[in-house]
């Protein structure tokens, strides 16, 4: 018997674009939107007697799918969304324990593919209902952390075709698994930063006391090409990746004027946050999700009266390259006792 809480996602890594791939990680979700997008065509020819168009003329001209899906950060099974994401992922081993540090950073050729499978069970107990997409590519990301909640992340996802006719591969969960909150975050903003090794976390920068939110927006600009004769109307290559745009916002508190000249000086900082949570997991190791933009520069506001209440500045800013030698714009660091990604 099940019920309607016993939805699934499944994920396994394609050895090419849309080869089929069992599920290996099973993460647990807030939602999804996954679902087929096809386009219509619809035939114009006139004829004798019928004032409407008509049910045989109307036909698939192309196949899409794909669809949003929301999850929280855990300390376990993140990886595979950082790994979709940036397309470039080095895994080692932190020190002799358990605990192993991926860094993730954007790719320069092309993003891996998955195969998701979406399980949603028949209304009155009946059995879970498989959904396969293959061809998985994220199209564009969101992380977010806010005082007082759980780290999320959204992930939009472009895939090739989606079966109903592949079993259900059941669920497994990792064991002991936590959540990165508001409550383990830290934030440096500007000053001089080391960035992460293979090994070793992003450090330095100056702490910032006053940050209350903070989200930043990866688009991987996929083309919407491959379309060709022979694909029978799905995409029939990989999606090429373009231009990243990566921007976020910051809400702080207004107790200095450090954001607000960078803004009007249009300073590149750097920015590292940070999230630490859980005992340890080898001798001075927690499991961590870090991330660090090596060249920001703001957007906005200047600060403003808040009608008698503490003043906060809403300060949007673009993540750049700033062509620094062997410094990447953007990284994600994910330490875990996870040996895969």
């Amino acid at each position: 018997m099940t019920t309607q809480l016993d939805c699934s996602l499944g994920f396994g890594l394609e050895s090419a674009y849309g080869v089929p791939a069992t599920p290996q990680q099973f993460p647990e979700f807030i939602s999804e939107s996954l679902a087929w997008n096809p386009e219509f065509v619809q035939g114009e020819g006139l004829r004798v007697g019928s004032r409407t168009p008509r049910t045989a003329r109307r036909a698939l001209g192309k196949e899409m799918s794909g669809g949003d899906i929301e999850i929280e950060a855990t300390t376990k099974g993140l990886g595979v969304f950082l790994h979709a994401i940036f397309g470039d992922t080095t895994s080692a081993q932190v020190d002799a324990g358990p605990a192993t540090q991926q860094v993730h950073t954007l790719t320069k050729t092309a993003l891996p593919s998955y195969t998701i499978q979406k399980g949603v069970p028949l209304i009155g107990g009946g059995a879970i209902q498989p959904h396969t997409f293959h061809g998985a590519v994220v199209e564009s990301s969101e992380f977010s952390a806010a005082q007082g909640e759980i780290v999320k992340l959204t992930t939009t996802w472009n895939a090739r075709e989606i079966v109903t006719d592949t079993a259900y591969v059941p669920t497994v969960y990792p064991a002991d698994m936590e959540l990165f909150t508001f409550v383990h975050g830290s934030i440096n903003i500007g000053g001089t930063v080391t960035p992460p090794t293979s090994t070793a976390l992003a450090v330095g920068g100056t702490p910032a006391a006053n940050i209350t939110e903070f989200s930043l927006s990866v688009g991987n600009g996929i083309d919407e090409g491959g379309f060709t004769f022979g694909s029978a109307g799905k995409r029939g290559r990989r999606p090429e990746v373009g231009l990243v745009e990566a921007t976020g916002s910051m809400v702080a508190e207004y107790d200095s004027n450090m954001l607000r000249d960078a803004f009007l000086n249009q300073e590149a900082l750097q920015i590292v946050l940070t999230f630490e949570a859980g005992a340890e997991i080898s001798t001075g190791v927690r499991s961590t999700l870090q991330i660090f933009l090596s060249s920001v520069k703001l957007d906005g506001q200047l600060p403003a009266s808040n009608g008698g209440e503490p003043i906060t500045q809403s300060v949007d800013f673009t993540s750049l390259d700033g062509l620094l030698a062997g410094v990447e714009p953007i990284y994600a660091v994910y330490r875990s006792t996870d040996t895969s990604f």
